[in-house]
């Protein structure tokens, strides 16, 4: 599979000290990505968002878990899952655990996204993670 860029994927999960959610970030370094821009006409004139679809080749899923194994972890050190309502940026995030997207917009400046879906395909001749995503 074809790959053109880095992510990081932010998982939810339940920091017990602070009795908060946070998102934990995960960098996966090589995917495929590819943005579209969707617009529409309303009442209140024209409206656009981004629409992204990102592929995780099955080379870069070793330290991938299932989101009800991920959930039953009672520390997550270096595993990852892909859920809907999770976040992802374009890039490498160095910046440590954030509290949501909103955290995330004040300290990045490019491209953020929300999984909308997601699906495991491993099988076949070219195995993957397939997100769908939107800004």
């Amino acid at each position: 599979m074809l790959t053109n860029a880095k992510v990081t994927i932010f998982n939810q999960w339940p920091d017990r000290e602070s009795r908060k959610m946070v998102f934990i970030p995960h960098v996966i370094p090589k995917v495929w990505f590819h943005t579209n821009q969707k617009s529409t006409v309303g009442e209140n004139g024209l409206r656009s968002a981004d629409e992204y679809q990102i592929r995780i080749p099955y080379t870069e899923c070793a330290d991938w878990i299932t989101p009800d194994a991920f959930n039953r972890l009672t520390a997550v050190y270096g595993k990852w899952t892909v859920r809907n309502g999770d976040f992802f940026i374009l890039g490498e995030w160095d910046g440590g655990n954030v509290t949501g997207i909103e955290d995330i917009r004040k300290r990045f400046s490019g491209t953020i996204g929300k999984v909308l879906s997601h699906s495991e395909n491993f099988f076949g001749s070219s195995k993957h993670i397939r997100i769908g995503g939107g800004s």
